[in-house]
């Protein structure tokens, strides 16, 4: 069941559920704003807290010692991402209750002043899903959150960022890691909460952006403890399947890794039809179990309820399984089986395939 806080796991290319890592997406409040957000949002409690800083911006004014446990400033600090970066609400919270300045809806007041941003240039904030019992990050037991986890939930707030605060679409476009840089400062607890803040350190404010840098920082207790930097080229889907057009030697076989993700089915010149199980899969043909249908015989495969290949075939041997030849495959039919192979099937040297058409 989904809610205002549930990410869609379509949304973060994953296909469950149970993989989606971040929750509740906001916007962040910047760190840095100009005289002119000022001027536009003086109805707004929150740009009482903003004062005079260089280069005729304001500074979201915060404590020194929260300042030192996010690395804003001293050691460790980061000029330029200062510039475009964004505050989480575990920090912006801790400041205006110790200033005594509480704001009874901050997050619909960080939307309202957040309106006057260019979505590009806008910050995404998000809540981890820190379930111990995660199946896969979790199995086995660990005092502290394990390190690959923020790696994996920086690269779905990668994603859900970019469809949000770009022109990119869902299904247009694909995201092509080209450099992956994490910076870990602490340990992360399993017993507190945190927080994601995604900013946009790409230099250009296209708002269809081919190459994006964006750093993912991630807070507990107001305590910057990590960043993940994702650099990343992004590419329309029709490009993306040309480049990833894979050549496979037409020697080459392979044999499916979950064969319950496919369906195959032979069928004869009088409608008769027998599902098989496919074991071996090339360019110029494939073994299955034995189906007892005289020649001619028409194969029928379907991946995953999607992809469908369809070729008349030729016994080629059989023994404990039928090896077949394909008759003619076009190339829109090749492209089919390269589609299949790269999705779910592991090569098999000579002596296993020798092995299954025995």
């Amino acid at each position: 069941m989904m809610n205002n806080d549930s990410i869609s796991p379509d949304l973060l290319h994953k296909g469950s559920a149970d993989d989606v890592l971040i929750c509740a997406p906001r916007d962040a409040l910047p760190l840095y704003v100009n005289e002119a957000l000022i001027e536009a949002n003086g109805h707004n409690p929150l740009v009482r807290n903003y004062v005079a800083g260089g280069n005729q911006q304001r500074r979201f004014e915060i404590a020194p010692v929260l300042q030192k446990k996010s690395r804003m400033d001293g050691v460790g600090a980061d000029d330029e991402w200062n510039q475009v970066r964004a505050l989480p609400y575990q920090i912006v919270a801790a400041q205006l209750e110790s200033a005594e300045a509480g704001i009874d809806n901050l997050e619909f007041a960080v939307a309202a002043l957040c309106e006057s941003i260019a979505p590009i240039r806008r910050a995404s904030s998000f809540r981890l899903i820190n379930n111990a019992d995660n199946y896969f990050f979790y199995r086995k037991a660990h005092e502290h959150v394990p390190g690959t986890m923020f790696i994996e939930a920086a690269r779905q707030a990668v994603y859900h960022h970019l469809y949000h605060h770009t022109d990119h679409a869902r299904g247009a476009v694909t995201v092509s890691v080209n450099e992956l840089n994490a910076s870990f400062f602490a340990y992360a607890e399993l017993m507190y909460p945190i927080e994601l803040v995604v900013d946009n350190m790409t230099p250009s404010d296209a708002t269809s952006p081919k190459k994006i840098h964006l750093r993912v920082a991630f807070y507990q207790r107001q305590t910057l403890f990590a960043t993940v930097d994702t650099k990343a080229t992004v590419i329309e889907m029709p490009l993306f399947e040309k480049t990833r057009n894979i050549f496979i030697y037409s020697n080459d076989w392979f044999a499916p890794l979950q064969p319950s993700k496919l369906a195959c089915t032979v069928s004869d010149q009088q409608g008769r039809k027998a599902q098989v199980q496919l074991l071996g899969l090339g360019k110029t043909g494939c073994v299955t179990t034995t189906a007892d249908l005289p020649d001619p015989v028409t194969l029928h495969i379907v991946y995953e309820g999607k992809l469908s290949f369809t070729a008349s075939i030729r016994r080629a041997g059989q023994g404990e399984h039928a090896s077949w030849e394909f008759a003619e495959v076009d190339f829109s039919g090749l492209q089919v089986i390269s589609d299949m192979i790269k999705r779910g099937f592991l090569h098999l040297d000579e002596p296993e395939l020798a092995a299954l058409k025995q």
